[in-house]
């Protein structure tokens, strides 16, 4: 018998950010007999394939949303093998072991919302709190009446320009995790201290208000390519955290990446659609994009290999890498991302100074210089 019923994987596909309704109807067409005639996920992907092909699927998609929803550490698959699309960070973090160049003051999980606190800790989260963000929404319950998330224009935007019902189907699964996100860091944040939810979103105002005047085009293919990249790298980020020394923080952000990773996917599956729309000719237009605007800002995102903020965070074990560690296994992960689209990663550290360059003159995304430490 196989791990994961049938049933079950269609009510996990479809709410997703990466749903491809296709495999959903694909399935209700498998026999309960032939999928439980496998314990292999490989094996069964071979075996139904001629019911994917019927429904308009594909069996690598097949594959990696299973991987993604049941794969180690989130359910009973073997660790994924489509590691761009299903993985987490620590296989492309394998040749990257935490540098040995401080002393880690404390242990993972060590601290509660109501701990006593070393002195100097306090003031080391609350920066990291402040450098994450996530906090469109200052406040839930009585006090959000009347308020809406930062980016609702834009998620409005996006599901009036989404150019087939299962682009729109996505970018509403989307908005609705984006907006789980924001109460699981709420909770964190105003757990530790209820004020920091209003700070932090007073700041993320600003930020957005400065971040409007660059992010990316109006336009359907420059979004997802933006969510591609940038939901990528937020999958790094979170898992910088996973075995955070403040354990809320810690046990939310293992939900997180698993989530941001179907957002990556997001974006990823609707650049493949606007290629294959176009037969290829857009990929010129995709490529010169990668290379002068996307790659660069997020080459800088990581930050420097000098950031005295990433070495206070690693000796307080608020995070695990250097930023140049973390810089070198998102690249390693893009390069195979791009190659799958027929496009090319640029050089990383010609991409990283151009990408530095345009932080110093302010003209890069607030969203990716706030992290930039």
């Amino acid at each position: 018998m196989f791990a994961i019923d049938k049933r079950i994987a269609q009510q996990v596909w479809y709410p997703a950010p990466d749903v491809i309704p296709q495999l959903c109807f694909a399935l209700e067409h498998v026999p309960d007999a032939q999928w439980n005639a496998h314990s292999d996920l490989y094996e069964l992907a071979d075996d139904i394939e001629p019911i994917l092909k019927q429904h308009g699927a594909r069996k690598w998609d097949f594959i990696w949303s299973m991987e993604r929803h049941f794969s180690e550490p989130y359910g009973p698959l073997p660790k994924a093998r489509q590691l761009f699309m299903a993985g987490i960070p620590d296989q492309f973090l394998a040749g990257h072991q935490p540098e040995k160049d401080l002393q880690v003051r404390v242990k993972p999980y060590q601290f509660e919302p109501r701990s006593a606190l070393p002195e100097g800790y306090r003031e080391w989260l609350e920066k990291l709190f402040f450098a994450h963000g996530e906090c469109m929404l200052p406040v839930f319950g009585q006090e959000a009446v009347g308020k809406r998330s930062l980016y609702y224009t834009i998620d409005e935007f996006l599901v009036a320009i989404a150019p087939d019902a299962e682009s729109r189907l996505r970018v509403n699964n989307f908005t609705s995790e984006e907006f789980k996100h924001q109460y699981q860091f709420y909770h964190v944040y105003s757990e530790f201290d209820p004020q920091i939810p209003h700070r932090i979103y007073q700041k993320e105002t600003d930020v957005f208000h400065a971040y409007q005047d660059v992010q990316p085009k109006a336009e359907w293919v420059d979004r997802a390519l933006f969510h591609m990249l940038a939901d990528r790298y937020g999958v790094y980020q979170g898992f910088e955290w996973v075995q955070s020394s403040y354990a809320p923080l810690a046990r939310v952000s293992l939900l997180v990446v698993k989530d941001e990773r179907g957002h990556s996917n997001y974006g990823y599956l609707h650049v493949r659609d606007a290629i294959e729309r176009s037969g290829g000719a857009i990929r010129r237009k995709l490529q010169a994009r990668v290379d002068d605007f996307f790659y660069p800002m997020f080459m800088a995102s990581f930050g420097s290999a000098q950031s005295k903020n990433n070495r206070m965070w690693r000796e307080w074990g608020l995070k695990l890498h250097s930023n140049d560690q973390l810089r070198v296994a998102y690249h390693a992960e893009m390069q195979q991302v791009l190659d799958s689209l027929g496009l090319e990663a640029p050089d990383m550290n010609v991409a990283l100074e151009k990408g530095l360059a345009k932080v110093a003159r302010k003209v890069v995304p607030a969203a990716a210089e706030k992290v930039a430490l």
